[in-house]
């Protein structure tokens, strides 16, 4: 008995069963010899017995009493166990073609699923090694933050203290050069002496000018421009690592 005749003798002995379970079992017979293939047919048809056999088997599979089912006959079905006696349901020939898709498939989804277990792990290592280290951040950055807000105030105090300590020499300066020449008249030793004070106050208040000239033209734009370099070789070293 060849495939075509097996399947069709078993199509006509599960007439009387519901369409769904007869498509269901007809469909998993048939795919079972093609899967078998010619070769492995004759084999697999003796395997099954005979079209009444696999018949009894799928109708007390449905009825569930697999164990005490009945079988079908040239005589008809008859209630008794079934006469073959290595009654068992047919296992499936393992298709090497079958088994290396089916080992395929399961290591394509592995190899999909990993990169988003991987990344779930690490996202969670991160915000746990963030909570446990944010004390220690937080200190650290608060020092700095201190520090460069300390450097910050020391410059601007350095800024303003220059420009405003040139100007009160110069003014003292002057001042003491007007009260020294009035003082001439009265008393000119006094007067003298006024004037050299004077005189040397206009003395440090042309140096404080000159390094007024260095502080504001030189220091502090080589300042501005170093930081101004740092940020944006910071930034743009990042940019070309990224």
């Amino acid at each position: 008995m060849n495939r075509e005749e097996f399947m069709k003798e078993l199509e006509y002995l599960l007439s009387d069963i519901p369409d769904e379970d007869k498509a269901e079992a007809i469909g998993y017979y048939r795919d079972y010899l093609e899967e078998a293939g010619d070769e492995n047919e004759e084999a697999a048809i003796k395997e099954f017995g005979s079209p009444e056999r696999i018949a009894a088997i799928i109708r007390s599979d449905l009825s569930g009493h697999l164990e005490d089912g009945g079988e079908f006959t040239e005589k008809g079905y008859q209630d008794e166990r079934f006469r073959d006696p290595n009654y068992q349901v047919a296992k499936r020939y393992d298709l090497p073609d079958a088994v290396e898709g089916q080992k395929t498939e399961e290591h394509e989804e592995k190899r999909e699923n990993q990169p988003r277990t991987n990344r779930t792990v690490k996202i969670i290592l991160w915000i746990i090694l963030i909570i446990v280290a944010s004390p220690v951040l937080f200190g650290i950055g608060g020092g700095l933050v201190g520090m460069f807000g300390g450097l910050f105030g020391l410059l601007v105090a350095a800024v303003v203290l220059v420009g405003v300590l040139t100007g009160v020499l110069f003014i003292c300066g002057i001042a003491l050069l007007i009260v020294g020449i009035v003082s001439m008249v009265i008393h000119p030793l006094s007067g003298i002496l006024v004037i050299g004070i004077s005189v040397l106050t206009l003395g440090f208040a042309f140096a404080c000018l000159a390094l007024c000239g260095v502080f504001y033209g030189k220091f502090l734009p080589f300042l501005f421009r170093s930081i101004v370099n740092g940020i944006s070789g910071l930034l743009y070293g990042r940019r070309s690592r990224s």
